[in-house]
């Protein structure tokens, strides 16, 4: 009798399988067939149409509810953001960091300022030690997922212990916010009939790092996305998944530039940062010949320094495309005859050489905030033009999500009411920022408009009243939520006279100075301090680069503008 319900149980089950799949399989195959052939990439097989339909289909559905769920926290964030701050007492009062800092005894977000110290990374040394060990119930409830270790990009780097729920919630509150975002605002600038989503592939720059273990087997590294996280997204990127084992940075750039040009339907450029688009880029531009035979020819180049099982299985599957080849070389000598012409006719616009690439490419998505603007202007002037979107999504840390951008046009972040409590603290010129007064903090509620404040953070990792370095300037609300840009990271400071000159206010002095007083471009630059022997005053010395055509000048060997001198302090 048991035997015989199972069997029927089994059967039963295996029916509604069946049924699953052949609807999923002829959902894809109805969206692969109504779908413009321009629109579809060509390194697409069926199976990985099949995975793209699906995910388009849910990650859409995803899209939707969290856009109206974060709606309505933003028109609540007041008492959301103190009902998550109050979840996250509960949540860790059984910790050993929540009994020794008696979180269970929190009741309010005034409570909290009032009990708790601002801290920073030095406060739970002692704790995170302990989670290195193996020890659990140390910060959070949870085992680690991993340790993520942050880019030190304000000092040393600090090693922070990641919660399982904080990939759970960058997910369903960041990335498909996101994703409703691109669905809403993704539009071609010529080809209006893209729709998306739709069945063009990314060509997503990221890569695999280099772990170490603590010795209780936790992954301690970098908490960014990468090739191993989820195996089944990399059939929607152009690069193959065996390209992703190779750790150098330059043959790995060599390898995504190759697989992007080998698709003419390209749709995304993906990265991190737009320094990385750029670099990806330069690759593309300084290997041009070398990429545009392997595509003729199906070979990797013979000094492409990569392991040889990885080449072997990569060459396997690199069908020459002398076609695709032939039609890259007419696209650069028409480049190159447009570049010719902009600059006898003294045109002020750039030829793209992106859209005559990638015809329908849409959207880059990298962050082009706060110091990486100057790679966002570099890449537009020398690569993609004016019309393709650089979209800067996610304002996020190794601590976690902490703003989102819903609309691919901006370049403003709305801090998100249900990933961190927020506190802030007015950044004041004139006085010692290292000081922070405990009870004077603001909520979010309390920004003006305007104003630059210093973020102090209580996330899922089990860090509270945190200062983790980063400056944001208030532009204005959304509903009840503060809309944020990211103004510096503490320590990034030019500060030899006490001055404490941010990297954003040089950067556009500098690029201010060499446009209006020297007639050129700024292309990159880096500065340190420099002290001088007896009682002269420190200085800098600046290191530019600047736009090839010089005509003659030599701006290295003018003396700063009165004006630049009074914008640095």
């Amino acid at each position: 009798m048991i035997r015989t319900v199972a069997k029927r149980s089994a059967a039963a089950a295996g029916g509604i399988l069946a049924t699953s799949v052949v609807v999923s399989a002829a959902y894809a195959y109805n969206e692969y067939i109504n779908t413009p052939e321009d629109q579809i990439s060509k390194h697409h097989t069926m199976h990985s149409i099949y995975y793209q339909s699906l995910t388009n289909l849910f990650m859409s559905k995803l899209g939707s509810m969290a856009i109206k769920e974060f709606e309505s926290d933003c028109k609540d964030a007041i008492n959301v953001n103190e009902a998550l701050l109050l979840k996250l007492m509960q949540r860790c009062k059984d910790t050993a960091y929540g009994k020794d800092h008696k979180l269970v005894d929190i009741i309010s977000r005034e409570d909290f300022r009032r009990k708790h110290p601002i801290t920073t990374h030095d406060h739970y040394q002692v704790y995170i030690d302990r989670v290195y060990q193996g020890e659990e119930n140390v910060m959070f409830p949870e085992t680690p997922r991993m340790i993520g270790l942050t880019s030190g990009t304000s000092g040393s780097h600090k090693y922070i212990p990641v919660p399982p729920l904080q990939r759970k919630v960058f997910f369903t509150k960041g990335i498909a916010i996101t994703f409703d975002a691109l669905q809403n605002g993704v539009q071609h600038p010529t080809n209006h009939a893209l729709q998306w989503p739709n069945l063009q592939k990314s060509c997503k720059l990221m890569h695999e790092p280099n772990f170490t273990y603590t010795p209780n087997n936790i992954m301690v590294g970098p908490n960014s996305s990468r090739p191993k996280d989820n195996k089944g997204l990399l059939k929607l990127y152009t690069t193959p998944e065996m390209a992703f084992e190779v750790r150098s940075e330059n043959e790995l750039l060599f390898l995504h530039a190759l697989y992007a040009l080998m698709d003419p339907n390209l749709g995304f450029i993906e990265a991190n940062f737009c320094n990385r688009i750029l670099n990806f880029f330069v690759v593309l531009d300084e290997n041009w010949d070398k990429l545009v035979k392997a595509i003729e020819t199906g070979s990797l180049p013979k000094d492409l320094k990569i392991e040889n099982d990885i080449r072997k299985e990569l060459e396997l599957n690199l069908e020459p495309d002398f076609d695709r080849a032939q039609e890259l070389k007419q696209i650069r000598r028409d480049y190159k005859d447009a570049l010719v012409a902009v600059k006898e006719n003294n045109d002020a616009s750039q030829p793209s050489l992106a859209r005559r690439l990638w015809p329908n490419l849409h959207t880059i998505l990298a962050s082009e905030t706060g110091t990486f603007q100057i790679y966002g202007e570099k890449l537009r002037a020398q690569y993609i033009g004016q019309d393709i979107i650089v979209y800067s999504p996610l304002y996020a840390a190794t601590e976690g999500l902490i703003g989102v951008n819903p609309d691919i046009h901006g370049k403003s972040f709305v801090l998100h009411p249900n990933a961190m409590f927020y506190e802030f603290y007015p950044i004041d010129e004139t006085k010692d920022d290292d000081v922070v007064d405990s009870e004077k903090t603001l909520f979010i509620e309390q920004l003006e408009v305007g104003k630059e404040y210093e973020v102090i953070i209580t996330n899922l990792t089990g860090l509270y009243r945190y200062r983790f370095g980063d400056v944001v300037r208030c532009v204005g609300y959304h509903h009840e939520a503060p809309v944020v840009e990211v103004a510096y990271r503490k320590g990034q400071f030019l500060n030899a006279s006490g001055e404490r000159t941010s990297e954003e206010t040089f950067y556009k002095a500098l690029s201010r100075t060499a446009t209006k007083d020297w007639g050129l471009t700024l292309k990159d630059y880096t500065t340190v301090e420099y002290s001088l022997k007896g009682n002269r005053k420190p200085r800098y010395v600046l290191f530019v680069e600047l736009s090839e055509d010089m005509h003659g000048i030599q701006p290295f060997e003018r003396l700063l503008t009165k004006k630049r001198e009074d914008a640095i302090g």
